[in-house]
């Protein structure tokens, strides 16, 4: 079975990645307050969870015949995960009561970025 899907091995590389900036990057901040730090970590799981959830769904499955399916599947990932990003940066606005927005993008781009800059260190 690990044979017939090799991208999930790269997928959940970068997930744990992503964690691990999540997880780091609010800790990189705890000199500034744990209100910056808890911010960093709002944002770091606002743009994880919705990753999560689009890697479960967008990997389901594989194979020329699952085509069709493939397509579907990350159209409906990358819907539901622009929804629950909305919906987890519209929760912190809301009940975060001092949330630091500097700190809240902050987090939820270190995160974004993990995605980017992983496979380019990974050639080299």
């Amino acid at each position: 079975m690990a044979g017939r899907k090799p991208h999930t091995a790269v997928v959940k590389r970068l997930l744990l990645v992503q964690l691990l900036v999540a997880v780091l990057f609010p800790l990189a901040l705890l000199p500034f307050g744990t209100n910056a730090a808890l911010s960093a970590a709002a944002g770091g799981l606002a743009s994880l969870i919705p990753n999560l959830y689009f890697a479960y769904r967008a990997f389901q499955f594989s194979g020329a015949r699952s085509a069709q399916k493939i397509l579907r599947s990350f159209y409906a990932g990358e819907g539901v995960k622009l929804v629950l990003t909305a919906l987890i940066f519209a929760l912190c606005f809301i009940y975060l009561e001092t949330l630091n927005a500097a700190a809240l993008f902050g987090g939820f781009i270190m995160v974004q970025l993990a995605i980017w800059v992983t496979p380019w260190l990974a050639n080299r």
